[in-house]
């Protein structure tokens, strides 16, 4: 008899811890939930008071000793009720650190934005939960810098862009409309070079700017490859990458596009001169200076020399080269 009593009392301790247990972690809905405590499930957007301020939840979770929300940023949010998003813009594009328009918030205007663009506008690379798009804009969110990788597409508001794209975002481009900007091939191009260009283009996703910009370098470099007969360079053919910056990219050139880099073939010329161009582009940070990066290198500065003392005229090759691109309808 002593024997059964005591299992019906064991039987009866277990159940309530299981009980217990239970609603401790059982997901709850967002709402005023009064005074912090401790072993408490809490629900996205619910709200707590705690040291004479209010908090709002930002990551499910259940409570423990030492979690209170002054103490973890990452689980509570000053401020705020959490359950009214902000305001749609009119006339830039917002992004959030966190689900529900919550965290940091960053905008954006319309235009391409490079990593290091993203940077200098306080946003770090793969960032982003949630956005805010004004109505009849339209927002592309790549996976890699230099808008490579995979592209998302918004054309409005979403409170949580999921786990694919859940902080994902190293570079963005943003239109006023539904579409990039159309470009057509200039006349004086010749149809192959305008099909090498727009290739290494699509790779990028520059909505054919970039193709514009290959066809004027291509033009001054190799005279769309009428010029490569007889020339003295060592350079590598339509865009005439010298042998050492050649060299230097092969790797990353295998990591771009698949495969290995064959000198013999005209695209692969293209795609070696697109990817340092592209580069120098991002790293001096607009068109012309990458122009003069891409003929001068690195530390090109007015009034450089080469080895025998002549004088590097990549300021003058940059004229040449960006008037051409512009007369092609060149946007940037």
């Amino acid at each position: 008899m002593v024997s059964k009593k005591f299992s019906f009392k064991a039987l009866m301790v277990v159940l309530a811890v299981f009980v217990s247990t239970f609603y401790l972690v059982l997901p709850v809905s967002a709402a005023a939930r009064g005074a912090w405590a401790p072993n408490t499930a809490y629900a996205v957007s619910d709200t707590v008071t705690y040291d004479g301020s209010t908090y709002t939840c930002r990551q499910a979770h259940t409570s423990l000793v030492g979690w209170e929300p002054s103490n973890v940023p990452a689980l509570w949010e000053k401020g705020g009720s959490g359950t009214t998003p902000p305001p749609t813009p009119t006339n830039e594009v917002t992004f959030y650190a966190d689900i529900n328009y919550g965290g940091a918030a960053k905008t954006l205007g319309a235009g391409n934005y490079t990593l290091s663009q993203l940077n200098a506008k306080g946003i770090p690379n793969d960032w982003m939960s949630s956005l805010k798009v004004p109505g009849g804009w339209t927002v592309e969110v790549y996976e890699h810098d230099n808008f490579g990788g995979t592209k998302w597409t918004y054309t409005s508001s979403s409170s949580w862009v999921g786990d694919t794209v859940n902080d994902k975002m190293s570079s963005v481009k943003i239109y006023i409309g539904s579409t990039a900007p159309s470009v057509t091939k200039p006349s004086e191009v010749p149809s192959n070079i305008w099909t090498y260009t727009m290739n290494v283009d699509n790779k990028f996703g520059k909505g054919g700017d970039f193709a514009l910009l290959l066809c004027a370098v291509i033009k001054k470099e190799s005279s769309f490859g009428a010029g490569l007969p007889g020339s003295p360079s060592a350079g590598d053919g339509l865009m005439q990458v010298e042998p050492n910056t050649r060299n230097a990219y092969l790797s990353q050139f295998s990591s771009t596009f698949g495969r290995a880099y064959n000198h013999s073939s005209e695209q692969d010329q293209v795609c070696l001169g697109a990817l340092i161009l592209n580069e120098k582009i991002a790293k001096f940070g607009n068109i012309y200076n990458g122009l003069l990066h891409y003929n001068g290198g690195d530390y090109w500065y007015p009034g450089a020399t080469d080895s025998y003392g002549r004088p590097i005229l990549a300021n003058q090759y940059a004229d040449i080269v960006y008037a051409t691109y512009k007369g092609y309808g060149g946007k940037n």
